[in-house]
């Protein structure tokens, strides 16, 4: 029998850089989990509040917005297999970095996300 690893790339290729170190970050069902538990809310409300902030000409620094935006991170990373808490993830981001980080993950999930739609296919 074949192995995955023979057949398909596994390394990881996405990947958010938080204090010079390259931390792989993937969407994955792992990051859904992730998601909810750090928004507090399921996955369906955090993707309609985090499209209705990317619908915004101006994104502002508020509480919300950086809640869904960690939301995010945190999950990305965990979908990385990177084992780490919410809050350990918060102090490790220099507020220096906070848009770079903010970039990597956007790209990531616009590369990988799928909508709810898909799932019930």
């Amino acid at each position: 029998m074949a192995k995955l690893s023979d057949l398909v790339r596994l390394r990881e290729n996405h990947f958010i850089t938080i204090q010079g170190a390259k931390v792989p970050a993937a969407f994955t069902f792992a990051s859904i989990d992730a998601i909810e538990s750090a928004y507090g809310q399921g996955y369906k409300t955090f993707e309609k509040d985090l499209n209705l902030m990317l619908k915004r000409k101006v994104i502002h620094r508020d509480q919300k917005t950086m809640k869904l935006i960690w939301a995010l991170v945190y999950g990305l990373l965990v979908g990385g297999g990177t084992e780490t808490t919410f809050d350990e993830m918060n102090r490790a981001i220099p507020f220096s970095e906070i848009p770079s980080v903010i970039q990597e993950a956007m790209d990531i999930l616009n590369e990988q996300n799928f909508q709810l739609s898909d799932i019930k296919k």
